[in-house]
């Protein structure tokens, strides 16, 4: 397996599991607590949930593509500005002190596909 292949699967992983599934499923009163944040509705958690998966399908092509041998311009810059803009955000609003774990993932997914973009042969090469 290629860095870029083990980097797209870990963000899709991680993401399904500890962001979309969630905020498509879980009942609003624990979304309310997990997310700090009390709308009458569930709607906004609901279309949250539906984005994020929009976004993983976009991951799943890229890594479709990558399998194929073929670097995935478009997914990678798409990844860098949807992790490090979330990284950003975090930081900037301060949130980061207190959502650390979510901080250093998006900071370490955008760290790699920066690095994948600058050094695009060895994000393809495998690795062992």
């Amino acid at each position: 397996m290629t860095f870029l292949v083990i980097l797209l699967l870990a963000k899709i992983a991680v993401t399904l599991l500890a962001v979309a599934l969630p905020f498509l499923a879980l009942p609003k009163p624990t979304l309310d607590r997990l997310a700090q944040f009390d709308d009458p509705s569930p709607t906004l958690y609901r279309l949250y949930g539906m984005a994020v998966t929009a976004l993983l399908v976009g991951y799943t092509s890229g890594l479709v593509t990558a399998l194929g041998g073929v670097f995935p311009w478009s997914i990678i810059a798409m990844g860098i500005a949807s992790n490090a803009g979330a990284t950003l955000i975090l930081i900037i609003t301060g949130a980061a002190r207190t959502r650390v774990l979510s901080t250093l993932f998006f900071g370490a997914i955008a760290t790699g596909l920066i690095l994948a973009a600058l050094f695009p042969q060895a994000a393809m090469q495998p690795l062992l």
